[in-house]
């Protein structure tokens, strides 16, 4: 940010000294132009009486014209420089913004590519997920408790109360760590893809 108003203020500096510069080349101008009228009145003198005034005076004129176009040269040469440096500080912002708008482009692709990625990756995990995903039983308790497949546990058995009570604890905990490791990658996954 800056950069960009140190820049500003020298544009802005350097269009002022250009516009000086061109009013100035303009007044030359001008000048430049009443002494080629007075020359040429004074060279109609010279036609109408050959004295030595009149020489000197066409000398004079021609010597005013000459140190004012070196002048007016000067000037021109110096509004070429001005005008180029004005040209660079245009390019270099004109660069800058081409710059961070191909920043933004670049961030948004990268972004988007993220997000594609990850929803293909999603697709394939649901694939391979498709028939893992039902639930759990408590096999090894149900066997303590005599039970088959298929069978549950009697709560007016006492051996069976205490195994039903260890089968829910269990699957309170199981449920509770799936829950809150689940919940941490849910986080992680939408700061990577950008969705918080």
């Amino acid at each position: 940010m800056g950069l960009f108003t140190k820049k500003t203020s020298e544009l802005e500096t350097l269009e002022a000294k250009q516009g000086k510069l061109q009013e100035k080349a303009q007044e030359l101008q001008t000048k430049i132009s009443k002494i080629q009228t007075g020359l040429a009145i004074a060279e109609t003198n010279l036609l109408v009486d050959e004295t030595a005034a009149n020489k000197k005076q066409i000398d004079k004129f021609k010597v005013a014209i000459e140190k004012t176009q070196k002048e007016l040269e000067a000037v021109q040469a110096e509004i070429s420089e001005v005008s180029s440096q004005i040209g660079a500080i245009n390019q270099a912002e004109k660069q800058a913004k081409i710059d961070e708008a191909a920043k933004a482009y670049e961030e948004r692709v990268y972004l988007a590519h993220k997000r594609r990625k990850f929803e293909m990756k999603v697709e394939e995990l649901v694939s391979r997920l498709y028939g893992r995903t039902g639930m759990a039983d408590a096999q090894e308790l149900q066997r303590m408790a005599g039970l088959k497949y298929g069978e549950y546990f009697d709560a007016s058995n006492p051996e069976h109360a205490r195994l039903s009570e260890a089968a829910n604890k269990a699957s309170a905990s199981g449920i509770s760590k799936a829950e809150k490791e689940f919940n941490e990658l849910v986080a992680k996954i939408e700061a990577f893809i950008e969705l918080n």
